[in-house]
Order: structure tokens, then C-alpha cells, then sequence
């Protein structure tokens, strides 16, 4: 079954997804020539070992450059986007991805932007080894492969990655979500810890690592927002789905087809509410204010509605 994804948030009728861009980087500053970046909000795990993100014009999205890790993992160094120690709001980021046929690629997250203090979720293979081409794999840094979260991704071709953070209720109760070229890996709501159950401390960081030397990553066209990415695929418009809360706190919802599921969850990830009939209304009136998310089947087509109670 093909996932899909229609994210909107309800606040006095108001997008959350307008939220003002804060920092935008498509890589085309730096010079080319694999100069080293070091500068703004790139920085590096040990800045006196030698470069880490390069200025490359192998591969580019858009413009002509973009950054490459470099693949030697004895001289290379981490690559660390910082994004600020955040511990309360909601923040997205969003960057793409290019890695060769026969290459890998790796990253990780982190919960200050001093490196090493926390890795949050574990470690990020896209290719863990060369045998396994277009598999993605998060280890949620536990021995128990079962809880290792498994996805795909192109090879040969730019992809993009959407991270969004939930931080309003604090590091305590952090939620995160993540889209790899388009499809849900990681739903909304799913609490920003690894295995164990270590939640953030704060959102620090993305660390791209040069795993082994088989490593070739391209990055590009990053973005960081305050607030949360959207994604809507065609499958789930064509089905023409829509939602809205009235001033009553009635939830509405339509679709061209049958509305299969619905399901509503608090911050927490505690289901309030679940309904395997064609749904069109629900009353939240006895519902705590807060956020919720509320999970939609359409025929097939799966989806995510953001509701501020």
C-alpha cells in the first residue's frame, strides 16, 4: 500500500505551514572546487582534523554546486548542519540527497550542536554496505534489530529528506516525523527518542558522516523552518480529501472517495479516537485543548491532519 501525506494544522483557520523561512542554503556560496565549508550554520566534528562538508560541482540540484561529504572515513571529517539547541516549538527541515549506484551514504541526528554529547534515533544508512542498494536503515541504537525502522531511496537521482520537530510540550515529550523521497518513514507523532526510550535533549543537529570509503553523498537545497514542512501527494489530492474545524470544534471531513479510518492521537501518541466507518464529522468538544493528529485511510491512500483543539 502506497503512502500518502496531507498535513494541515487549524489555528483560527491559519496554515501553520506559513511560518516564516529562517535559513535556506543551496550551496552555491562556497566556490566550488571542493573548498571546504566551514562557515555559518556548517560546522565540523573536530574543525583542526581537516574538512568536512566540500564544495562540489560533481553533482548539483539546482545551481551548479552542492556539498559533498568526503568519502575517506581516516582523513574525512563529520559534517555538522547546526540547527540551534531548540527546546520548545515546532521546526522543519528539509534537504536532498544525491548518492551514486555502488555508493552509500550516512547521517546521523543529534541532540546538542556540540557533537558526541547524543545521538538521538541511532544511526542513519542510506545503504548500510554496499550489497544492500536503494535500502535505508535507522538502527534506533539498540541489539534488537526488530525495532530497526527499513525504507528505500533512489540511487542515481536527487531525492529529497523532511524532518519535522515537535517540540511544544518540550525535549521532555519531543515528537518527530520523517519523509524520504515522498514517503512517510517516520509517522507524525512518533516520540523523538531511539530504542531505549532516550528522548532529545534538543534539537542540535544533523551530522553527514563519511561511513566508510565506499561513501558518496551529495547534498543540496537545504532548508530550515520554524514550523512544520507539508506534503501533499497527488494519489491523496486526486482523491480531492480536505479537512477543516468549524467554531464549534466539529472536525470535517471529505473526500471523493470512502473515508475508511480515522484515527486521533494526542501528543502523547494515546489514541482518543478510532473509526473504521466512512467518517465525515467528528466531535471535539470533549477533547483537552491541545494538538492532535488525526490519521485518515482514503481508499487506500494514507494521511496525516495536524488539529490545534
Amino acid at each position: 500500500m502506497k503512502k500518502n501525506y496531507f498535513l494541515v494544522a487549524i489555528l483560527s483557520f491559519v496554515m501553520v505551514s506559513m511560518n516564516a523561512q529562517f535559513a535556506a542554503d543551496d550551496m552555491e556560496s562556497y566556490g566550488g572546487g571542493n573548498a571546504p565549508i566551514l562557515e555559518g550554520h556548517w560546522s565540523s566534528w573536530d574543525s583542526t582534523a581537516g574538512p568536512a562538508l566540500l564544495s562540489s560541482n560533481a553533482q548539483a540540484q539546482s545551481g551548479s554546486l552542492s556539498g559533498y561529504v568526503n568519502n575517506d572515513p581516516v582523513t574525512g571529517v563529520d559534517a555538522l548542519l547546526l540547527l540551534g539547541n531548540k527546546i520548545f516549538g515546532e521546526w522543519g527541515v528539509k534537504f536532498s540527497l544525491y548518492i551514486p549506484a555502488g555508493k552509500v551514504g550516512y547521517w546521523n541526528l543529534q541532540g546538542d550542536e556540540a557533537p558526541g554529547i547524543q545521538y538521538v534515533v541511532g544511526n542513519i544508512y542510506m545503504a548500510n554496505g554496499v550489497a544492500n542498494q536503494g535500502i535505508g536503515e535507522i538502527d534506533m541504537s539498540t541489539s534488537d534489530l526488530t525495532d530497526d525502522v527499513i525504507f528505500s531511496f533512489p540511487h542515481d537521482q536527487w531525492f529529497d529528506v523532511v524532518l519535522n520537530f515537535d517540540f511544544n510540550l518540550g525535549a521532555s515529550a519531543s515528537k518527530w516525523e520523517m519523509w524520504v523521497d515522498g514517503v512517510n518513514v517516520i509517522p507524525a507523532g512518533t516520540d523523538y527518542a531511539d530504542g531505549t526510550g532516550a528522548l532529545a535533549t534538543a534539537l542540535g543537529g544533523i551530522d553527514f558522516y563519511a561511513i566508510d570509503a565506499d561513501n558518496e553523498m551529495y547534498i543540496d537545497d537545504v532548508e530550515y523552518i520554524s514550523g512544520f514542512f507539508t506534503l501533499a501527494t497527488q494519489d491523496l489530492e486526486a482523491k480531492g480529501f480536505d479537512a477543516y474545524k468549524d467554531r464549534n470544534n466539529i472536525l470535517h471531513l471529505s473526500a471523493n472517495e470512502s473515508i475508511n479510518n480515522v484515527s486521533i492521537y494526542n501528543m502523547l501518541g494515546q489514541e482518543v479516537y478510532r473509526s473504521s466507518t466512512n467518517t465525515s464529522s467528528i466531535d471535539m468538544n470533549s477533547y483537552a485543548n491541545g494538538t492532535y493528529i488525526v490519521k485518515v485511510n482514503v481508499n487506500g491512500a494514507e494521511g496525516s491532519v495536524k488539529v490545534i483543539r
